[in-house]
């Protein structure tokens, strides 16, 4: 119990130090800040400047706030939530976020222009100066970069490269994507862990976004190195970042029948052979092909070749099938199911319906069977009536 305790006053302890790390003890006072006192922006465009007016430990204050010096020809306005202010009330311990907008007269041109905004009370004057210069603006410039530019997988992998994209621009813009791409392949953005498909994106000036480019590859694509080029626009300015991509051959085993038939006719007891054609429309050679097949009860199966060691891409195999139905078989169709199963854990398989018929031998012993029947009465008839 002791333990627990100590352990609680420890935590207690630990947080109210954080707490007094975040709010520093030794500072009070009115203190009205900016991030950034000096800017360099383009000639013409308005101008906002994000202030700050924090109030360390005394009671609530009241301050009119204004902009006593204005560059000449310039308009200024002190915005708090959107709207313009003239006034503004600061809790103990708080923080009031406002604007500063800076409007330039037409026509102006390079130079130094100085502001000073104020915040005044009865007991407190705190004054800020602000610069702004009209200069060159930064080049238009665009940055794409990836941690992966190779991947490497089969012609069914889901490929994906993450790309950084910068605006290194002095202002923000819209970046369109696009992507040069073998025949057939098709290149997807969205954003990172988004999934939603996208053709451009907003990035502010200076910032960065991680986005993701798709690619889909038809399955048949032979295996092989293929080149890409993903790019990203502005209306200024464009950027490229070339990607390769490896394809792994792959197996793809299949089964048809002789001419496409599916089909087949035997005799009960009998062997009756049908033909199976065995093809590899993948890109890589399958390995260790064995041949199997599933019939009905009592029926047996031969394959000649029942194995083979290797099946080339493109290259048909044609598999004799005999099968011989159970001498108890009656006449009708029946199902066999024929199957190839691979190395790598490939398998394919086909139906085929097989039809049993009646053997002709014993429709002529039936025959037979019946004459000597008619004899027999016949002769008797022939013996006995006369009596």
């Amino acid at each position: 119990m002791m333990r627990r305790l100590v352990a609680v006053l420890f935590v207690l302890l630990w947080a109210g130090g954080a707490v007094a790390a975040d709010q520093p003890s030794n500072i009070t006072g009115l203190f009205l800040t900016t991030k950034y006192p000096g800017l360099t922006v383009k000639a013409g465009e308005t101008t906002t400047v994000d202030l700050a007016l924090r109030n360390f430990k005394l009671p609530p204050q009241s301050l009119t706030v204004s902009v006593p010096d204005v560059a000449n020809g310039w308009k200024a306005t002190i915005l708090g939530g959107g709207q313009p202010v003239t006034a503004v009330q600061v809790a103990p311990d708080a923080e009031e976020r406002l604007q500063l907008r800076l409007e330039p007269p037409a026509g102006i041109g390079k130079g130094e222009y100085r502001f000073t905004v104020e915040a005044k009370s009865p007991q407190h004057d705190e004054k800020l100066p602000i610069t702004l210069t009209i200069g060159e603006e930064l080049p238009a410039k665009l940055k794409l970069t990836t941690n992966f530019p190779a991947l490497r997988g089969t012609a069914t992998t889901s490929f994906k490269y993450r790309v950084t994209v910068t605006n290194d621009s002095g202002r923000d813009a819209t970046i369109n994507f696009s992507a040069d791409a073998p025949k057939n392949f098709q290149v997807s953005f969205t954003e990172a862990y988004g999934s939603q498909q996208i053709t451009s994106i907003p990035i502010e000036a200076g910032k960065s976004k991680d986005v993701e480019a798709s690619l889909t590859i038809p399955r048949e694509t032979q295996a092989g190195d293929y080149k890409l080029t993903l790019h990203a626009k502005t209306e200024a300015t464009n950027a490229d970042l070339p990607v390769s991509l490896t394809i792994i051959g792959q197996p793809r085993v299949a089964l048809s029948g002789e001419g496409g038939r599916l089909s087949g006719e035997a005799y009960a007891g009998q062997s009756s052979q049908l033909t199976v054609v065995l093809r590899n429309d993948g890109s890589e050679a399958a390995r260790d092909v064995e041949l199997s097949a599933t019939t009905p009860e009592g029926w047996k199966s031969e394959f000649d070749p029942k194995q083979l060691p290797q099946l080339a891409p493109g290259t048909p195999q044609n598999v004799k099938v005999t099968l011989i139905p159970s001498e108890r078989a009656i006449a009708g169709d029946y199902q066999t199911t024929i199957r190839a199963n691979a190395a790598g854990g490939l398998s394919e398989s086909a139906n085929f319906r097989i039809t049993v018929l009646t053997s002709t031998l014993w429709g002529a012993v039936g025959i037979a069977i019946i004459a000597i029947a008619l004899l027999v009465v016949v002769f008797a008839v022939a013996r006995f009536g006369r009596r």
